[in-house]
């Protein structure tokens, strides 16, 4: 087999998302996008810039600071958010949000301290879906100058192809944090986990002086003991995580395999969130869209139990 074919059989088949099943995902990205837009009214300056705050860019973000200027902002963005959840000249919309998230994202990470990835997973789909929808747009410009129209093949569509891309920037995302963590570490991650105890001790810790209060699940409190009192154990635990983290482009090759890599990175994130004390509630979210796909699971309860009743109408009129 040529280098060609082998590439041929490698891609990822298309996967037959439905108009009404896109249009969902669309509207519930897009309440996320709107829920991840604060107006933080407490970082006037960028005191570290970082990324196109810093050089050469130097570009001001602190606008988004004022709540007054959110309000606007997001005023805006309702009836382009509308437009986009309708499949509309979509490359608008998310151009805007795309240009919002950056803003709020790098203002966050210019005050210094630890940077946060919290705007990390979801501005990277805006980034991939505008860029898909700029291309369309582009070809749809080509063909009306009387150039050659652009025919999507074997099976593809707008839609189908803009839940593609954002699949592909979240698997991109996992991968670039399992090989960061390999490579980091000397390719010696697994065996420097077990020393995750101390850090968890601390972090656990600095909770707790936070907040004055060590509220966590029964679990979460066993597995902090458990791998400071038998760090091997951290291995077994935390192991799998590098595996699914890996294993996250398997979620590309249908809506099976989707699924149980968007549970398991699902479970991977509740872990880290309650015991490391980490924020990955918007890598949930995105999971549960595009990789868990909550939208179909929807579709498929309201669809069954449609026609579970439209038996059971059957049923008493035959009994009738």
């Amino acid at each position: 087999m040529d280098l060609k074919g082998l590439i041929r059989k490698l891609h990822p088949p298309v996967v037959l998302y439905g108009r009404w099943e896109a249009l969902l995902m669309r509207l519930c990205f897009a309440v996320l996008v709107w829920f991840n837009l604060p107006a933080f009214d407490k970082f006037p300056e960028q005191k570290t810039p970082v990324g196109l705050a810093a050089e050469p860019f130097n570009i001001d973000f602190t606008f988004v600071n004022d709540p007054a200027n959110m309000a606007v902002l997001k005023g805006w963005l309702l009836p382009l958010m509308a437009i986009y959840v309708l499949g509309y000249m979509r490359w608008l919309p998310l151009l805007y949000m795309l240009v919002l998230s950056l803003a709020v994202g790098t203002l966050k990470n210019s005050q210094g301290g630890e940077i946060s990835h919290r705007f990390q997973i979801i501005t990277m789909i805006l980034m991939v879906q505008c860029g898909w929808h700029l291309l369309c747009a582009g070809r749809w410009v080509v063909a009306r100058l009387g150039g050659k129209p652009y025919r999507f093949s074997h099976g593809w569509n707008v839609d189908r192809m803009e839940v593609f891309v954002s699949q592909s920037a979240i698997v991109a995302i996992y991968l670039t944090t399992a090989i960061t963590k390999m490579i980091r570490s000397d390719w010696g991650w697994l065996w420097q986990i077990r020393h995750v105890g101390v850090d968890l001790q601390k972090t656990w810790g600095q909770d707790y002086y936070n907040t004055l209060s060590q509220d966590a699940p029964g679990w979460a409190v066993w597995i902090k003991d458990t791998v400071t009192v038998h760090p091997w154990v951290a291995i077994v635990i935390f192991g799998p995580g590098l595996l699914a983290e890996f294993g996250a482009v398997l979620a590309l090759y249908g809506r099976r395999w989707a699924f149980v890599v968007g549970v398991a990175l699902v479970i991977l994130h509740i872990g880290a969130i309650t015991v490391m004390k980490l924020e990955f509630e918007q890598n949930i979210y995105c999971l549960m869209i595009y990789f868990v796909n909550v939208p179909f699971l929807c579709i498929a309860a309201a669809r069954l139990g449609l026609g579970a009743s439209r038996r059971q109408t059957h049923s008493k009129r035959v009994s009738g």
